[in-house]
């Protein structure tokens, strides 16, 4: 049987599987640095409170810390995360909630035994193949770049799904292990291509691979706001583990 893994633990690995060029601790804070490209690598991972600090005191050494470095300051907020009444501050200060999200888990038996519905490439980590994850992104190449810098500075075991149907890329996905757990990111299928079962079939083939390498539960992160996301990952058994958002001072910066 999978241990259950706390909120805690859950975010601290899903860090380690999107991992920012620059990490700070304070106190028991995680701050993460990575030229302002995506919200996972450039906020603040608030596991355990500041010690005996105020806590307005610690939120203005980040808004610092991130004001150095030209980007908006940015909290990942979940249910527990430290010190209490952490997010109801950061609102008062006049930090905006942005993408609320759920981690979903499952687990990876549950995965395995699905059938896929169309063949999947996995394909060793390499520029080559990353070209392939970003295939048709709409991101300008700065942001590309430090994408691919930080999916090469992943040191868990990795892998890049592919679907090819016609002789054209159908999907795209990644898998991380980290430890026991498999990380989904970036499951995408080409609008062209949809529902012809493409996520489901990167979902399954990242789970076999993962389950090869140790992992025993799946985890992914869903926008809220994505029902046709969520009502496949349902069918796949994947359940809401818990939601976060993002506190991110805006106006600092607009």
């Amino acid at each position: 049987m999978e241990p259950d893994r706390t909120i805690a633990e859950i975010e601290y690995l899903a860090s380690h599987c999107w991992p920012a060029k620059e990490t700070e601790r304070y106190h028991g804070w995680i701050i993460h640095w990575n030229d302002a490209v995506t919200w996972r690598a450039n906020s603040v991972l608030p596991l355990a409170g500041t010690e005996d600090t105020l806590l307005e005191d610690s939120i203005d050494y980040i808004i610092n810390f991130y004001k150095e470095r030209d980007t908006p300051p940015a909290f990942k907020v979940t249910e527990v995360s430290k010190p209490e009444g952490l997010d109801e501050t950061l609102e008062e200060m006049g930090f905006q909630k942005r993408m609320v999200t759920h981690v979903q888990t499952v687990p990876i038996k549950e995965l395995t035994c699905l059938d896929p519905q169309v063949g999947v490439d996995l394909l060793r980590v390499s520029d080559e193949s990353i070209d392939i994850l970003f295939h048709r992104e709409k991101r300008d190449e700065f942001a590309l770049e430090v994408r691919r810098e930080i999916i090469h500075r992943i040191e868990g075991e990795k892998k890049i799904a592919r679907v090819m149907i016609d002789g054209k890329i159908a999907g795209v996905g990644l898998g991380v292990v980290e430890e026991d757990m498999l990380g989904l990111f970036s499951i995408r299928t080409l609008p062209e291509y949809q529902r012809r079962g493409v996520a489901w079939s990167i979902n399954c083939a990242l789970a076999i691979w993962g389950e090869e390498n140790g992992a025993n539960t799946a985890f992914l992160q869903v926008e809220a706001e994505n029902a046709p996301a969520i009502a496949l990952y349902g069918a796949m058994g994947f359940k809401t583990k818990y939601t976060y958002w993002y506190r991110i001072l805006e106006d600092e910066f607009s």
